[in-house]
């Protein structure tokens, strides 16, 4: 049995620009703010209220796929809910509780070998820990403007503004080490059938689609940073505000990453990932250390029924109705 580093498995972007955002002096008094309002419990409520929560008797097919890509990465299996919206998607949350969900645009267009690699991308990002800084991201550009406007207003509009183009170059970074995962459990090709699915390519393109010549674009485009100044200056415009690496450029990755003797090893080998010394966070902390939270990975505690109790705490002093777009 191999013992291997988190730290050797997490893509070299992913590791700069996580840095970077840490470098950042609001961003402590920015992640108070979102644990202060309860942010993490208020998303996993509006989630088990509003999606289907997959298990040996509920749509078994699906769910059963995850059990096994767990056990090979030496996790617990987390939480999977299938989200009725007919957009192809997948993405994981809960800091303290991680939980995956899936949409059923996702599950109609994938194989099961497609959702596989899909599965172990999203424990990828949980054996990363990165959704720490997801919840984050999420507080800040997906849950409502006036949670938004709060957290502005705690810090002040000329520093949000370095941390959402700091987050934004992360999250980026960050699908690429998620997709390492992938392959250990998948292949690269599988991977890309996946993404190319998604991204709504008919079935018969992508059937018939040349995987490599697809690597090469992705390759091609990436040599711009590299190459000259103005070169430099299309590459970095073409990424801003873009919180997903372009698919061509995934598959390059995923194909370089697969090449490595690791991957090799990895996919061959049992294995054992070592973490760096963990703090437990839990749920009655009335006031998290962000710095600890933002160094340090976090142990996964707490069950379901914990989150409906504390979270009912929690929201007694809340004002819901001012936190979700109207």
């Amino acid at each position: 049995m191999m013992n291997i580093h988190l730290n050797s498995l997490i893509h070299p972007e992913d590791k700069r620009t996580l840095n970077a955002l840490k470098n950042i002096p609001a961003l402590p008094k920015l992640m108070e703010k979102v644990f202060q309002y309860g942010y993490d419990e208020i998303s996993w409520s509006e989630n088990v209220t509003m999606n289907l929560r997959l298990s040996e008797t509920q749509m078994p097919k699906i769910y059963n796929r995850l059990p096994p890509i767990c056990e090979r990465l030496g996790i617990p299996v987390p939480e999977l809910y299938l989200q009725s919206s007919y957009i192809p998607n997948s993405w994981t949350s809960g800091q303290t509780k991680p939980y995956i969900v899936v949409t059923l645009g996702l599950i109609n267009r994938l194989t099961l070998e497609e959702l596989d690699a899909v599965l172990a991308h999203e424990c990828g990002h949980i054996i990363c820990h990165h959704v720490l800084y997801q919840t984050l991201a999420s507080a800040i550009f997906e849950f409502s403007d006036s949670m938004a406007d709060s957290l502005i207003g705690a810090i002040g509009t000329t520093a949000m503004k370095p941390i959402r183009q700091a987050l934004i170059a992360w999250i980026r970074a960050s699908e690429l080490s998620a997709d390492r995962f992938a392959c250990i459990i998948s292949t690269p090709e599988t991977l890309a059938r996946a993404l190319a699915r998604a991204s709504f390519i008919p079935r018969y393109i992508v059937n018939d689609m040349d995987i490599n010549a697809w690597a090469e674009q992705g390759k091609d485009y990436e040599a711009l940073k590299s190459g000259t100044a103005w070169n430099k200056i299309i590459h970095w415009m073409a990424n801003t505000d873009v919180d997903h690496p372009y698919s061509p450029v995934r598959v390059y990755e995923a194909m370089l990453w697969n090449k490595t003797e690791l991957c090799h090893k990895l996919k061959s080998d049992t294995f054992v990932i070592a973490y760096d010394k963990r703090v437990e966070v839990t749920q009655n902390e009335k006031n998290p250390n962000p710095e600890n939270l933002a160094s340090k990975e976090c142990e996964s505690t707490g069950n379901s029924q914990d989150y409906v109790d504390k979270g009912k705490a929690i929201l007694k002093n809340v004002n819901i109705s001012s936190l979700f777009k109207k």
